[in-house]
């Protein structure tokens, strides 16, 4: 079933194994916030993460499709798996970068059934 995240209607499951995906990866450099909207840079969406600390003195935050801030401790990382995700921002740390490398999937612009039509037209 189709959802509405951060005004972009995700049609494709995390989990659809026809779906063409490939990794991108972002660094985002020591005392920086940014965030990575995966529509606008890459025309695709997330459908898993993994964010790495490698501040080894101080924490970094990140927020995945704008919610609550999550807090990640010096040197540590998370992965986020089988999630729709648009867009995720990063506060690093001041002596260190945050890495994400993300698993992306291209944005459909038709329905599954159309996708899997033999006939193209």
């Amino acid at each position: 079933m189709p959802q509405v995240i951060q005004g972009y209607l995700v049609n494709i499951k995390p989990s659809d194994t026809t779906a063409e995906s490939t990794y991108v990866s972002d660094i985002i450099p020591a005392a920086a916030t940014q965030t990575i909207h995966y529509p606008s840079q890459y025309r695709s969406y997330a459908i898993s993460a993994a964010i790495k600390n490698q501040d080894g003195t101080n924490a970094c935050t990140f927020s995945v499709n704008g919610q609550p801030g999550i807090t990640l401790s010096a040197g540590a990382d998370q992965n986020i798996n089988n999630q729709s995700i648009v867009s995720i921002t990063v506060t690093s740390g001041a002596a260190g970068t945050c890495d994400i490398l993300a698993q992306v999937t291209p944005i459909y612009v038709s329905t599954e059934a159309q996708r899997f039509r033999t006939e193209r037209g």
